[in-house]
């Protein structure tokens, strides 16, 4: 089962539970934003190589350890940065004439939401982990606990999250009591559908880095032909996502 990152729409969901409160719409929208913006180079990395001809294989088992999207993924992803806004927000609390009192709360509530969602993933990324310490030092911490691959307890965490995420969108729901909050927290959690619904299209597990979609499409044409064989219809023989 092949999953771009841990859910997105759990991130969002976590980071709207935070710091979301009715009649503080600004804040609300800073700690929103803060949660998406770690997951913003590969959203992006995903629409312009598409768009290319890329395959979604391709896409999160290549084009992902490629430039410039791994440049990108370190500094979206840099603790060290994070930390350094946090401490300027502080810091204009302060010593005034630095930003006025509300910027500083927006960006604090900003980058602590950032912040919040990048040690989240510190702990649940193995393989595709990235160096979170740059531009101080390009080690990577592999965390012993993957969010989505099965040799590092990805299954047990995946049905986790997804039990977080719709208890959270239910509490998010109950705080606000508005048609609108419940509409859009519904749009959120029908997320977890459609992630799981590509991880189960995509194939089995497998290895990723370059070489993986040749690998799986062989297996997936090889499973295509079994079920052709049995049904009687023709199947496709590239077995790309």
């Amino acid at each position: 089962m092949v999953m771009p990152l841990m859910f997105t729409q759990t991130h969002l969901l976590v980071g709207a539970a935070i710091f979301a409160r009715p009649g503080r719409p600004t804040v609300a929208l800073a700690g929103i934003m803060g949660a998406l913006v770690p997951d913003s180079d590969v959203w992006a990395m995903f629409v312009v190589e598409r768009l290319q001809g890329a395959s979604g294989c391709e896409v999160f088992h290549y084009r992902y350890w490629e430039q410039p999207w791994t440049t990108l993924q370190m500094l979206l992803n840099s603790i060290p940065a994070y930390l350094a806004l946090i401490a300027l927000g502080l810091a204009s609390l302060l010593l005034p004439g630095i930003w006025s009192r509300r910027i500083a709360l927006i960006v604090i509530v900003f980058t602590s939401s950032a912040l919040l969602h990048v040690g989240v993933d510190f702990l649940l990324h193995h393989d595709d982990a990235r160096a979170q310490w740059m531009p101080f030092s390009d080690w990577v911490f592999r965390s012993p606990v993957s969010y989505w691959d099965p040799r590092y307890y990805g299954r047990i965490f995946m049905g986790f999250e997804i039990g977080l995420g719709l208890t959270l969108a239910v509490l998010i729901g109950l705080r606000f009591r508005s048609r609108g909050v419940w509409a859009a927290v519904a749009i959120v959690s029908l997320g977890y559908a459609g992630s799981i619904a590509a991880g189960l299209v995509s194939g089995d597990d497998h290895v990723r880095g370059p070489g993986s979609c040749e690998t799986l499409g062989l297996d997936a044409a090889s499973k295509l032909t079994a079920a052709a064989g049995k049904s009687g219809i023709a199947a496709r023989g590239d077995g790309h996502v």
